[in-house]
């Protein structure tokens, strides 16, 4: 029987993730409103966005934290060059510090926005450590030893609620939330055969064609079969 490491999956899930990521340098400004046009980061110390989720429902947060969005940065960004051509220094400087930024999150559920949003703001009180290859630990618990927060977060989901959040962190490239997830996503794959790894994963079964490829691609998943 395969007997598949922590680091392994690691690397491989948090590869086929970033395989799976949106172009860098994205903006919903195609998709989404931003309501409130954003400063410069210095300017934009004390404010706060309002994230809205699929259904409408709005979380918020400090700036500093939404910027760890690659796909909210670039967006609040945009919103800011476009108000610099609009407005004078000193009326984007009289401007309160109340100011709420509203953007829209088209693609992630509340449920799932109520998580990556909690994850967001305890970043910025604490930064969570890189997650790098060979890990540090062969669980969750060693690799966090020093971060219990972190630990208790991930390990607290349930399975299906962290593969949403693989989804949201690779929608808003978030890379410390995607790690994380896809860390969790690994240690459920420690030991298990190929086809333990397709029921985990609610794949599909393949097709003797599909199966040939993976095993090409991917053959860390199938060693020690037989």
């Amino acid at each position: 029987m395969a007997k598949i490491g922590v680091g392994i999956s690691f690397a491989a899930a948090r590869s086929q993730a970033r395989a799976l990521a949106p172009p860098k340098s994205t903006s919903l400004s195609d998709t989404a409103s931003a309501e409130a046009g954003p400063q410069s980061p210095g300017k934009a110390e004390g404010r706060k966005v309002r994230l809205r989720s699929a259904e409408g429902d709005s979380y918020e947060l400090p700036y500093e934290a939404a910027v760890l969005s690659m796909l909210v940065k670039n967006t609040l960004d945009v919103e800011d060059s476009d108000d610099d051509d609009d407005d004078d220094d000193d009326e984007n400087e009289n401007k309160g510090s109340s100011e709420v930024y509203e953007l829209d999150i088209p693609k992630v559920s509340s449920n799932c926005l109520a998580h990556v949003v909690k994850f967001q703001k305890h970043y910025i009180e604490e930064p969570m450590n890189e997650l790098t290859t060979p890990l540090n630990g062969t669980d969750i618990d060693t690799i966090f030893a020093s971060q219990p927060w972190y630990r208790d977060y991930i390990t607290n989901l349930d399975r299906s609620m962290v593969f949403k959040i693989v989804q949201a962190a690779n929608y808003m490239e978030i890379q410390s939330l995607l790690d994380i997830a896809c860390l969790r996503v690994s240690t459920e794959l420690v030991g298990k055969t190929a086809e333990e790894i397709r029921v985990i994963l609610s794949l599909p079964k393949m097709s003797p064609e599909e199966e040939e490829t993976a095993r090409k691609k991917h053959p860390w998943i199938f060693e020690g079969e037989v």
